[in-house]
This record gives structure tokens, C-alpha cells and sequence, in this order.
């Protein structure tokens, strides 16, 4: 049986899911004693790196347009410069368990978006598709008052960590809605080549003035193996990501991708040695139930 284009694109949505469940899994785990600008960095210039040798072979080579570059600046920045810094501190400080759900409510606002400035479709189903996934952002962050105290969530640190997560929801959602206009100008390929190594670029300029470079030391054995798989896997999730938007639509890309709670959390639980509550499981499937609404509606 042959795929349609948008049950490719739903197909490769969900991929790009898995892979980016990965990411955030090698980041908790591995880069806990460097920054988050810095891990960023590493991993745009990892990927940004394959995307720009696989570009001639893979890319039409057709020349980029300036409303092109323009859309592709604003996803960069939005999307993999300031939303994936600010989830991946929010991953050191709350966890994979916590900060995936909560940041992966980004398709409700860009479902939102995608109708409001791309003239994308929602149907009925988003009526219930939203406020569960909400209602699930909610569950995951809301802390219960019998929960143990630690030192990943206690105090103001705990809701600074929420803070970033839904910061990046913000960013992503942004990123996505600029990305479906670049995409109907450069094929896949192209974008890639374009965003990854300029998000990295701009990462470590970012990361200098800052102060935050980390000495040379920190980057080996476990951790730079960790970044190394990390930015393979972004190449997985990125390509994936972008594949989805151009075949099945802005809204539906991000819906898809936003299931990997279902795939990250469960394992972070069972392997990292995280929390878990019943509403951390029943805010993670509330969450994933959905954007499943929202892809269908």
C-alpha cells in the first residue's frame, strides 16, 4: 500500500519524535556540568555539519530567495537558538519527566497559528484536542503536596524550571509557523544546510560573550560521546521534523512530533532514576491524546 504525502509526512512526524526523545534523554544525563547554550552549540554544529555535506547531493540547489532567508533567520533564532537553550536548562533543573510535557504543549499555539496566519485547517476535535493537552501541561507541572521534596524541585528553582519549559513552547510554536513559509521557497535539504549551522554560529557567539565556554577537560569520555550521539540524533529529528512540515502542514508536524513524552518520559523514570506520579503519567497521556485530536482534527 502506498503513502499518501500527508501519511508520510505523519509518518516521519512521529520519527522525528523518537529521535528528539533521544536528545532530551543525552541531555539529562550527560549535561548536567555544562551549560545549556553551550550543549546547543555543540549539537547545531554537529548536525549543522552533516546537513552541509549532505546539501549537494541531497538539495535541488536552487538559489535561496531573500523572503527565504528571512523566514529561515526567524525560525533559527526562535526555534533552535532560543527554544531548545531554554528547554534543555529546563530539562537540567525539572527533569525529562516534567519539562518534556509541559514544553511539548507548543502545537496548541501552533495549530492556532498555522490556521490564523497559514490558513491551515482545524476541525471539531480541536475543541477537545486543546484543553486536554493543557489540562495535561497542567498535571505534570502542578506539584502534589505529598511529593518528595528535592533538590531538582524544590522552591523557586522548581517553577523557573517550568518557566523555561513553557518559554520554549513559545519559541517553538513561533519556530514552526515561520518555518511552513520557508519550506513552500527552498526544499528540505537547503533549510537544513542554512539553520543548524547558523543557530550554531550564533549559539557560541552567544556562549563567548556570556562567559559560559567550557574548559576543554569537560568535553570527554562520557559527555562528549553523549554530545557526539546527540547532535547525530538531531540530524534525525531536524531532517524529520522538516520533512513532516513540508509534506503534512505546519500544524500537524508539530502535533506529531510533540508525542515523544510517550517515548521520553517512560524511560527517564525507569533509567534515570526520575519521579514518577500518577500525574505525571495521566498529564504525559492526557498531553499525547491531544495533539492526537488536534493531528486528526
Amino acid at each position: 500500500m502506498t503513502l499518501s504525502a500527508v501519511e508520510l509526512g505523519e509518518l516521519v512526524g512521529l520519527l522525528a519524535a523518537l529521535a528528539w526523545s533521544v536528545t532530551g534523554l543525552l541531555v539529562r544525563a550527560h549535561g548536567v556540568h555544562i551549560h545549556a547554550i553551550v550543549i546547543n552549540a555543540l549539537r547545531c554544529a554537529i548536525s549543522g555539519g552533516v546537513f552541509v555535506i549532505a546539501w549537494p547531493f541531497l538539495s535541488s540547489r536552487q538559489p535561496v530567495p531573500p523572503a527565504a532567508w528571512l523566514f529561515l533567520l526567524a525560525s533559527t533564532i526562535a526555534g533552535l537558538g532560543v527554544g531548545d537553550s531554554l528547554y534543555f536548562e529546563a530539562l537540567k533543573r525539572i527533569g525529562v519527566a516534567r519539562a518534556m510535557p509541559i514544553s511539548m504543549a507548543y502545537p496548541v499555539l501552533a495549530s492556532i497559528g498555522a490556521v490564523a496566519l497559514l490558513h491551515e485547517q482545524m476541525g471539531p476535535l480541536a475543541a477537545v484536542g486543546i484543553p486536554l493537552t493543557l489540562g495535561g501541561v497542567y498535571l505534570v507541572a502542578a506539584r502534589s503536596a505529598t511529593a518528595p521534596v528535592t533538590a531538582a524541585s524544590a522552591g523557586r528553582g522548581y517553577w523557573v524550571g517550568v518557566g523555561l519549559a513553557a518559554a520554549a513552547a513559545v519559541s517553538w510554536s513561533c519556530s514552526t509557523l515561520a518555518l511552513g513559509p520557508a519550506l513552500a521557497l527552498v526544499d528540505v535539504p537547503t533549510a537544513s544546510a542554512v539553520r543548524t549551522p547558523l543557530a550554531s554560529a550564533l549559539l557560541f557567539f552567544t556562549a563567548r560573550r556570556a562567559g559560559v565556554l567550557p574548559k576543554v577537560d569537560r568535553l570527554r569520555g562520557r559527555a562528549l560521546v553523549a554530545i557526539l550521539v546527540t547532535g547525530f540524533a538531531s540530524v534525525a529529528a531536524t531532517a524529520f521534523f522538516m520533512m513532516s512540515v513540508a509534506l503534512a502542514g505546519a500544524g500537524r508536524a508539530a502535533v506529531l512530533t510533540a508525542t515523544s513524552p510517550l517515548f521520553a518520559v517512560p524511560i527517564s523514570i525507569l533509567m534515570l532514576g526520575e519521579t514518577g506520579s500518577w500525574r505525571i503519567a495521566l498529564g504525559t497521556v492526557c498531553s499525547v491524546i491531544g495533539v492526537i485530536l488536534l493531528a486528526q482534527s
